[in-house]
């Protein structure tokens, strides 16, 4: 049938109220063609009055040149009856067009004729016009004298279901007598001569025995199908899976989907499956993977793709998106390229980078092996970084400087500097940092003159803490365009006996704006604020006491000295810290503001542009103070905290979060969670977040687990923010997840948060044996309702080799 196509045509006849459902036909068409038209042998073709061409004569009369060669007639109402065709006999060019089509059926037996008649609103019906009144008439008629297939839809959606149908049943219907006939034709054949059994395919036909089996069965069940028994969703499904086994060279090829996969999927115990239907379910798994709603593994599994090197060719000779998800598929589960005849790794990996390669295939190839390549595979990746391709080189040097990695930490760091990448991430420098002791200061000064900031600062940081960094190499490090290199190299100089005033060190640390004007000349050095803090604390607690004391008596808008002297002695002047953030520094502010009235002479207007920052200045010094206390750890101070943060009246900073999973209780949850929709504390607090080295979600989802672990199904049903609950689950240990009740297991993994489905399924396939991960999805499956990346994850769970499988769960739940 692929080889050979009936042309169908279709005529669309309806008045021009029905414009979106004309639209939503014309898409009906397309994916039949491009999904079913191989398989059925039939390709369909849409004609109405929008799509003929208008010539020479009456238009309703060309328009009829079309009518007269349809094999398929849909008529559609709603309001509107039509436009008069230009003649006599009609009232309007859809009537012309009905009896027109009515008259050939009854002389030739076609155009068959079906009508979908939208319903209308009951109030339409109390005043009815003219167009209306022949609407009505003409539905009357036709349902009262029941010869023609009519049926009502509701709406769009409805409309989509039963114009399918009509074309995918006209179709089959004409496919199945085709068969029929061809049966009729055939003749028994001789003794002598040999056949190829009816129930076998060719050596090289397009579809297995199974796929033909079905497809029979198929056509059967398509001639016995109405509306009180319609044909198996899964069945179209596998019809579909087929069209695209038969594709040939030339045809649209597109993958199966989602929905369709599912069903398959689902019945997957039912159907057997030919290995090209195999092939192209896993073709289709691939495409989709990125989406996680599809199926996959199961599929791999039943070609031994866990063993052969189904996924490693397929990378190299699939569509780009088939390439890419096999090369994704292989870095998820550390699929190693097995040595078969003739084709290994040495044959596979340079194809990943021959010259028609798509970028979107390099890079994939690239992030696989950054994390499973191996030394050999090293000339391959450095010939890709040398073609100096913005979208490839950060990618290419990532993956040679991890393998290097595995083998040698200081080579590693030398292809760093050699390579000079400019984007590197930070989760490579940690790890390439993580035993920093095994360098000497020389190799770490020569990262100083690395393109990419965050070597730098990497770098300064380690050379500052050893002492390492001398005046010399600092001097020049104060024009880095990186704050914090600025910031280090400044504290080095400063320990060599320079010294600098806050305006010296601030001209250094924050970066003036070049922008002459316009909306660039109002954004902030935010990175050099945020340093320029930093030294200010450092600053004033490298002063003396009397120095502080004197600096205190003149600040009213800021309390940096005020705050230098309560940490410089806590256990003295923490009371009174206390005393002003729970009065959230209201009296404290007021009395300085009467001493500098009191002491010097103030402009006329100065109450009234005080009181116009007063509010603000207060919270900073609120929020600074708390995180003085917080950071002191005194469970004294936990009434003290929780005033604070119930008041609403402070900004989000980590340190809270972190004092709450010390000394916090249950009843402290729900603190956490509206510390959330705080602001941060901003620029002001940037250092003391960055410090924590989390984020908000991370590190209050840290804190919910650490209050709430002895109450995890509790905690679970929680209210709040579905990323938040996203956060938390990863950190339930396997033991701990498996105790938690069936109802709570069962509310997270149907929840509308798709993050927390996705966490939820990997930490049950985790933590439960495969078989329970095989009930609990074939009962989920049996459901009303289910979502495609539950199913695509227990999929993983219970088809991967669980040696893999467990692996891979524990890096997509780190790294959520």
């Amino acid at each position: 049938m692929a080889g050979t196509r009936r042309f169908i045509k279709v005529f669309l006849a309806s008045p021009g109220d029905l414009s979106e459902e004309r639209k939503i036909a014309k898409v009906i068409v397309e994916d039949f063609n491009s999904q079913l038209a191989d398989a059925l042998g039939c390709q369909v073709e849409l004609v109405g009055w929008e799509d003929t061409l208008l010539g020479v004569g009456r238009p309703q009369a060309i328009i009829n040149r079309d009518l007269d060669g349809c094999d398929l007639f849909i008529g559609m109402l709603w309001k509107r009856w039509g436009t008069p065709p230009g003649t006599e006999t009609y009232t309007s060019g859809f009537e012309e067009e009905f009896h027109r089509a009515m008259a050939r059926n009854a002389e030739h037996g076609r155009p068959e004729i079906n009508l979908l008649l939208k319903d209308l609103d009951p109030s339409l019906l109390a005043d009815p016009g003219d167009h209306l009144k022949k609407v009505v008439a003409f539905k009357e008629q036709v349902f009262a004298e029941k010869k023609l297939l009519a049926g009502t839809f509701a709406d769009v959606r409805d409309f989509e279901s039963k114009f399918r149908k009509c074309i995918q049943g006209y179709v089959i219907s004409l496919a199945s007598q085709d068969t029929a006939s061809e049966t009729e034709k055939d003749q028994a054949p001789s003794a002598d001569t040999h056949t190829t059994s009816a129930s076998e395919p060719g050596p090289k036909a397009p579809l297995s025995v199974e796929g033909i089996r079905f497809l029979r069965d198929f056509m059967s069940a398509v001639e016995k199908a109405n509306d009180e028994h319609p044909l198996a969703a899964a069945d179209v499904a596998r019809v579909r899976l087929l069209s695209l086994v038969t594709a040939v060279h030339g045809n649209d090829q597109q993958s199966l989907g989602s929905h369709d996969a599912n069903l398959l999927f689902g019945k997957r115990k039912k159907f057997e499956f030919g290995r090209r239907e195999l092939i192209e379910l896993i073709d289709g798994g691939l495409v989709h993977l990125k989406h996680e709603n599809v199926p996959l593994w199961y599929w791999i599994a039943a070609v031994d793709g866990f063993k052969s090197n189904i996924l490693p060719i397929t990378s190299v000779v699939g569509t780009t998106e088939q390439r890419v998800g096999a090369l994704k598929a292989m870095r998820l589960i550390a699929k190693k390229i097995a040595e078969e005849d003739e084709l290994g790794r040495k044959q596979i990996v340079p194809l990943w980078f021959a010259k028609p390669s798509e970028i979107a295939v390099r890079i994939a190839a690239l992030e696989y092996l950054s994390e499973c390549g191996e030394p050999s595979d090293l000339p391959t990746i450095n010939e890709e970084f040398a073609l100096n391709e913005t979208q490839t080189a950060s990618a290419a040097a990532n993956a040679v400087i991890r393998i290097t990695l595995r083998d040698d930490r200081r080579a590693a760091l030398e292809v760093l500097y050699s390579l000079q990448p400019s984007n590197v991430t930070q989760n490579l420098l940690d790890a390439l940092f993580s035993h920093e002791s095994e360098f000497d200061d020389e190799i770490l000064l020569r990262g100083l003159s690395h393109r990419n900031a965050l070597v730098r600062s990497t770098v300064v940081k380690l050379l500052q803490k050893r002492r390492a960094l001398s005046a010399i190499v600092a001097e020049p490090l104060l024009n880095d365009s990186d704050a914090n290199v600025r910031y280090e190299a400044l504290q080095a100089l400063i320990a060599s006996g320079r010294s600098y005033s806050t305006e010296q060190a601030k001209s250094v640390l924050v970066r003036k704006n070049q922008a002459s004007g316009g909306l660039l000349a109002m954004h902030s050095d935010a990175e050099g604020e945020a340093v320029f803090e930093r030294y200010t604390k450092g600053y004033f607690d490298s002063l003396t006491v009397a120095q502080l004391e004197e600096e205190e008596r003149l600040a009213i808008f800021d309390q940096n000295a005020y705050f230098a002297l309560v940490r410089r002695d806590f256990k003295s002047r923490g009371d009174d810290l206390r005393k002003v953030v729970a009065n959230r520094f209201e009296e404290r502010f007021e009395t300085l503001v009467e001493e500098q009235v009191n002491r010097h002479v103030m402009p006329a207007n100065f109450f009234e542009q005080t009181n116009k920052i007063d509010k603000y200045l207060r919270n900073n010094f609120t929020r600074e103070g708390l995180n003085i206390i917080c950071s002191k750890l005194d469970v004294a101070d936990l009434p003290l905290v929780r005033l604070m943060l119930a008041s609403g009246g402070v900004d989000y900073a980590a340190l809270d979060l972190l004092y709450l999973a010390k000394f916090g209780q249950w009843c402290d949850i729900p603190l956490v969670i509206a510390s959330l929709e705080r602001p941060d504390s901003g620029r002001r607090f940037a250092s003391l977040l960055s410090s924590v080295n989390s984020t908000k979600y991370e590190c209050a989802a840290r804190t919910l687990y650490t209050l709430g672990k002895h109450r995890l199904n509790d905690l679970l049903v929680t209210e709040m923010p579905g990323a938040l609950l996203a956060q938390i689950i990863p950190l339930i240990p396997d033991k701990s997840f498996r105790g938690l009740a069936d109802e709570v297991i069962d509310s997270l993994i149907r929840s509308e948060i798709e993050s927390v489905r996705k966490m939820t399924s990997l930490k049950f396939i985790r933590a439960f044996p495969r078989n329970r991960s095989t009930s609990f999805l074939n009962d989920y499956m049996a459901a009303d309702q289910f979502y495609y990346n539950v199913i695509h994850w227990f999929d993983f769970g219970i088809s991967v080799p669980r040696d893999l499988m467990l692996r891979a769960a524990a890096k997509a739940l780190s790294e959520a």
